[in-house]
């Protein structure tokens, strides 16, 4: 449980330039004249790119009315504040991992 606990830190602090990255792609299609920051939906995100399929998958697999409601919710602000949260999380976690485990 501790090893986990210290892979998941390390998880999550190497992911951060994945994110970053989103957060730019996202933030890329803001540039355009047809969409704004609260109206570009992950949605029309995953709709717009590669990801598409995924998200019919999704909705193959989970709660229909719980993924409309994520997927309504402005993809440039979500992506941030996952950016920062997941980032924040890594590095508070991985001191306490490392000092579980050693």
């Amino acid at each position: 449980m501790k090893k986990s606990l210290l892979l998941f830190a390390y998880f999550l602090v190497y992911m951060t330039p994945i994110q970053l990255f989103f957060c730019f792609w996202a933030y890329s299609f803001l540039f355009s004249a047809e969409h704004s920051l609260l109206s570009f939906t992950t949605s029309e995100f995953y709709d717009l790119t590669f990801l598409k399929p995924i998200k019919t998958w999704l909705y193959t697999w989970f709660w229909n009315d719980l993924l409309n409601f994520l997927w309504s919710l402005p993809a440039a602000i979500m992506a941030t504040l996952k950016f920062i949260f997941n980032t924040w999380l890594g590095f508070w976690l991985l001191p306490i991992a490392k000092r579980l485990n050693g």
